[in-house]
């Protein structure tokens, strides 16, 4: 019974439209306009929005996907995220031998820090092993640097140290096959694009030739992923 009152009532309606005047069909059509008319800056809106890029929001928690990361690494690399990083600077130590302790001493009893000042130190056989990434406690506890003489980069820059003396001499293999692991990890953690990765000395160009002279810039942005 339900069945044929639903037929009923849909063929009356189809005859109701049927028989309708020109007059009416023309009022439906206004009204029709008009109702779009009223709705289309709030589908402008929405077009806008899922054209737009995406950027990646701040990750308070450790990631739940698996960036690519360096082979080798002493330290808690997967911290939660809680500062907004935007830069990555790249320094040397100036000197032939060192590691995340000896820096660490240095920058306590010498200069009066709360500890060593990078974020990362990667080693080149003396001091710390050969490409061994040593993250420090101002990334595990997602504090402040201290290694870049300027403010906006010590807050929001992730300091890179790579041992060794790079005015007199190169960077070993494993040490750069352990930095480009770690900054492809970092761009892709901390959504950080390629024109923020720079030296020490593009930041101070008349205080500083760190990262030396020799480090092989071409070759380190090749094999960058972003």
């Amino acid at each position: 019974m339900r069945r044929w009152v639903a037929v009923l009532v849909s063929v009356t309606m189809a005859l109701a439209l049927s028989c309708s005047t020109p007059e009416k069909a023309g009022e439906r059509q206004a009204a029709r306009q008009e109702l779009e008319a009223v709705d289309a800056p709030a589908r402008q809106r929405q077009q806008q929005q899922s054209s737009a890029p995406m950027r990646r929001p701040l990750t308070t928690s450790a990631p739940e996907f698996s960036p690519r990361r360096p082979a080798r690494v002493c330290g808690n690399l997967d911290v939660p995220l809680r500062r907004r990083w935007k830069y990555i600077v790249i320094h040397h130590s100036g000197t032939e031998a060192g590691s995340r302790a000896a820096f660490d001493r240095f920058h306590r009893e010498e200069r009066g820090w709360e500890g060593v000042g990078y974020n990362f130190v990667i080693g080149n056989g003396q001091g710390a092993a050969d490409g061994l990434v040593e993250v420090t406690f101002r990334w595990e506890r997602q504090m402040q640097g201290a290694h870049a003489s300027d403010r906006e980069y010590n807050e929001h820059g992730i300091g890179i140290c790579l041992v060794g003396d790079l005015e007199s001499g190169h960077p070993t293999a494993a040490q750069m096959e352990a930095l480009v692991g770690l900054v492809n990890y970092l761009q892709e953690r901390c959504d950080i694009p390629t024109e923020h990765i720079v030296g020490h000395r593009h930041i101070r160009p008349r205080g500083t030739r760190c990262p030396g002279r020799n480090f092989p810039w071409y070759e380190f942005y090749s094999r960058l992923n972003r």
